[in-house]
């Protein structure tokens, strides 16, 4: 089995960048998964230079998995890749969250919790990119709330279940687990 390494930070923090190292070190010439959650066309221009940026980072070789992509669906997926990039939870959480059919009551747990299970029982190995929400203040909506409610949820149940979780502060890598 492989292992679940969260790296978790603040925008614009490094995160990207620190999994992008680990993963070049780690499978070298393999090709690695890369699962992006970002929506293109969407009318975000800084967005769309973004996502760009980040896919010209990454070696050509490698998988990309692109929105609609089912995200369990494409951690389970076979594949000859040596390891999965997931980057990021916070907008698969946000997408969530803001969907039509989401409700309140029922919050994305169940949903985590599946994504959980397919990272637990993949051969790769998976480095998971999510933003920390707990050092901020409280949003001043509902749908904000929410929001900042089922990220922390779905960071913690992420990281208990991770063998490493790592915090980027400044671009520097703090070691929690």
């Amino acid at each position: 089995m492989g292992s679940i390494h969260l790296i978790t930070g603040g925008v614009k923090s490094g995160k990207s960048s620190y999994a992008l190292d680990l993963a070049l070190d780690a499978a070298g010439d393999s090709p690695v998964r890369f699962i992006a959650t970002a929506h293109r066309g969407i009318g975000d221009e800084s967005l769309e230079q973004r996502i760009d940026r980040h896919i010209a980072e990454r070696p050509s070789y490698w998988t990309l998995f692109e929105p609609p992509a089912d995200l369990v669906e494409s951690v389970e997926q076979s594949g000859s890749e040596a390891m999965t990039i997931l980057d990021c939870v916070t907008l698969w959480i946000g997408d969530l969250v803001s969907a039509p059919n989401y409700n309140h009551s029922v919050g994305t747990t169940e949903k985590v919790n599946k994504l959980v299970a397919a990272l637990k029982a993949s051969d790769r190995s998976t480095l998971i990119i999510t933003n920390e929400v707990g050092s901020g203040v409280a949003p001043p909506t509902e749908i904000g709330n929410d929001y900042a409610d089922e990220l922390g949820t779905a960071n913690r149940l992420i990281a208990d279940a991770a063998e490493h979780v790592t915090l980027l502060v400044a671009g520097q890598p703090l070691r929690i687990k």
